[in-house]
């Protein structure tokens, strides 16, 4: 949830406040810093993550690269000890790809998000139109792949 905050230094002070002497925090945050596509169609795709992107700026819903910062924020909250570490979700199926394709797919026609695009003026809805239809034809892809990073901390008091 950090990645949601508008300060989230301050969070992880908190934390640190309130997590009794020689306790344990851990948090975790997405980190499209380290996004990886496979298969032979991504430019859709890649534009489909770059307007989310701006999205969640823009809207300041939540910052995508966060995970990076995790590390640094539990440092200077003054945690004793700090150990931060990623691992990748990954979708790597024929069945994992096609359902993951197929909720962004969801996503690009969700009126919400056409809104919020053509308000900041990032994309039409055109474009979401024809992203939406590049998720599907990525997804029937054999050698599709997708694969994002989860950053994770541990933080001793």
């Amino acid at each position: 949830m950090l990645e949601t905050l508008g300060d989230p230094e301050n969070a992880a002070a908190e934390f640190r406040r309130i997590t009794k002497h020689s306790g344990l925090v851990g948090a975790a945050s997405v980190e499209y810093g380290g996004i990886i596509f496979g298969g032979k169609k991504t430019d859709g795709p890649v534009r489909f993550y770059e307007i989310r992107q701006q999205v969640w700026r823009d809207l300041q819903v939540a910052e995508p690269n966060m995970g990076r910062r995790l590390r640094g924020l539990f440092e200077e909250a003054g945690f004793r000890r700090v150990e931060a570490s990623a691992v990748y979700i990954s979708y790597g199926t024929t069945d994992r790809v096609r359902s993951f394709a197929h909720d962004r797919a969801v996503e690009c026609r969700d009126p919400e998000l056409q809104a919020a695009v053509t308000r900041a003026g990032i994309a039409s809805i055109d474009e979401l139109g024809h992203l939406a239809a590049a998720w599907n034809e990525w997804s029937e892809d054999r050698s599709a792949f997708f694969a994002f990073p989860w950053c994770r901390v541990l933080a001793w008091r």
